[in-house]
């Protein structure tokens, strides 16, 4: 029976290409929709008083427009810009590669977190765009959450430290707690990003008037010491003269 395959044959098969979303979207080579995940008609775990910020939270269905199969890559840090603005940009947070099939439509979820505090979640009915990459520190810290998989409330509350100047007070109403925010300032360090969460500690700088006070008592030490060594000084040439009058007489 021949199989068609020989032990230790190399795979001559070509890989499929890969290509920037943007760029296959300026192409026309698709067809997509980009939404938030939610539904607000179902529970879930992972939620804060306001919706599903972060996780799996973006969705996206792809229809391809070619026909050949090819690989759709989105960067983490890519902004997805909400065509209604009361809704929040959102960063991605982890590179993915989409599969973009021949004729077919293909659908899943991808990772992200908000990239503006106070604007509404996203859910199902909030549509997106796919934007540019963000600011180098927002992408500093959406690459630092794909690679260590931070995708979680602690990564979103740093990223809010940075994007919106959240601090501890703010983020208690979003499930922070004294070990979480320890955790997210922690992240930060990491990248040496100062934030509320983080501040730098300063050293205390002397007013102008405690340097006059401190030159002011030098300068006083310094009169004495000398006014001690010039009596020393007096004392011992004094005590040489009487004596050598003693030997004299």
């Amino acid at each position: 029976m021949t199989t068609g395959f020989t032990f230790g044959q190399a795979n001559t098969e070509k890989m499929p290409t890969v290509i920037p979303i943007k760029e296959a979207i300026a192409k026309g080579m698709l067809q997509l929709k980009i939404s938030g995940a939610a539904d607000p008609r179902l529970y879930y775990e992972v939620v804060d008083r306001d919706g599903v910020h972060f996780g799996k939270c973006m969705a996206i269905i792809l229809k391809s427009n070619i026909d050949s199969f090819i690989f759709l890559k989105l960067e983490s840090g890519t902004e997805l810009i909400p065509f209604d603005s009361s809704f929040q940009t959102m960063i991605v947070t982890k590179t993915v590669e989409l599969p973009l099939y021949p004729g077919r439509t293909y659908a899943t979820r991808f990772y992200a977190m908000c990239g503006q505090l106070h604007d509404n979640a996203p859910y199902l009915a909030a549509t997106y765009k796919v934007g540019n990459l963000s600011d180098s520190i927002t992408v500093k810290l959406a690459q630092y959450f794909d690679k260590k998989f931070i995708q979680s409330m602690i990564g979103q509350h740093a990223l809010w430290a940075y994007t919106d100047k959240a601090d501890f007070k703010e983020l208690k109403k979003y499930g922070a707690d004294s070990l979480s925010i320890a955790l997210s300032a922690s992240f930060l360090n990491d990248l040496s990003i100062e934030t509320a969460l983080n501040p730098k500690k300063q050293k205390k700088e002397s007013s102008a008037e405690e340097t006059f006070q401190i030159s002011k008592l030098l300068f006083y030490k310094a009169i004495l010491l000398i006014t001690v060594l010039f009596l020393i000084l007096t004392f011992l040439i004094f005590k040489n003269r009487k004596s050598n009058e003693t030997t004299a007489s």
